[in-house]
């Protein structure tokens, strides 16, 4: 079963002399359970891929289908979607400096309806999972670079998410947490989630099924590289 679907996704920014083409037909599927991993140099279009694939933009043309919905229609059922389906890791992280880490993770759950107590215990349990439970009541500016991007994943897997979307998650980590958190993400597709990764390491692209490189606008299929040990008992 496919969890995500992009049919012949073109985008464009610009016009004329301006025209930038991000995206020229560009087709892919996830299925469930599925790691896919894409590379590709600095600005060759793989975040414009994430926030086409979550429905944060919209293609120019071609389709996108999340769980077998089209994402297209009224902003808030979109939104709905998004909140109950999509988990986001976004690379500037995006916390709210406001709110404790427990607060920041609880928030998506409450927006869906999700009682308090219960976005509360589901809050909880997600931290724990990127070892975190100690810091819940710490707000983002007295946490590690680190830890806060613990936090951002954290907050992506609360609830029953089938699609993760990840962009450079373990970019401004250091080497034993990247991998603690690739692990992570490994383990949640072990477990029957999807997972759509931009990574400019292939450290960290091993960890996925498959690996694709993203170049003027196109996806090709890139040798895996060789993975390092893992199970799902590392995570």
């Amino acid at each position: 079963m496919s969890v995500l679907d992009l049919r012949d996704v073109h985008r464009d920014f610009g016009s004329g002399a301006s025209l930038v083409r991000a995206l020229r037909g560009l087709s892919l599927t996830v299925e469930a359970g599925e790691f896919v991993a894409v590379m590709g140099a600095s600005g060759s279009g793989k975040t414009t891929l994430l926030n086409v694939a979550g429905g944060l933009d919209r293609p120019t043309r071609g389709e996108v289908l999340v769980a077998d919905r089209l994402l297209t229609g009224d902003r808030a059922a979109l939104a709905a979607l998004r909140r109950r389906t999509v988990g986001y890791v976004f690379q500037d992280l995006n916390l709210i400096p406001a709110l404790s880490a427990l607060e920041n993770v609880m928030l998506p759950r409450e927006l869906d309806g999700v009682r308090t107590a219960q976005a509360r215990t589901e809050a909880a349990v997600a931290l724990a999972d990127v070892g975190l439970a100690d810091a819940a009541s710490r707000f983002p500016d007295e946490l590690s670079g680190g830890q806060r991007q613990r936090v951002a994943i954290a907050r992506a897997l609360v609830g029953s998410r089938a699609l993760l979307l990840a962009d450079e998650p373990a970019g401004a980590l250091d080497s034993t947490t990247g991998e603690d958190i690739m692990k992570l993400l490994r383990a949640r597709c072990d477990s029957g989630a999807s997972c759509l990764m931009a990574t400019h390491e292939s450290r960290h692209a091993a960890y996925a099924d498959r690996v694709l490189f993203l170049q003027d606008g196109t996806l090709t299929e890139s040798p895996t590289p060789s993975a390092p040990a893992h199970t799902k008992e590392d995570a």
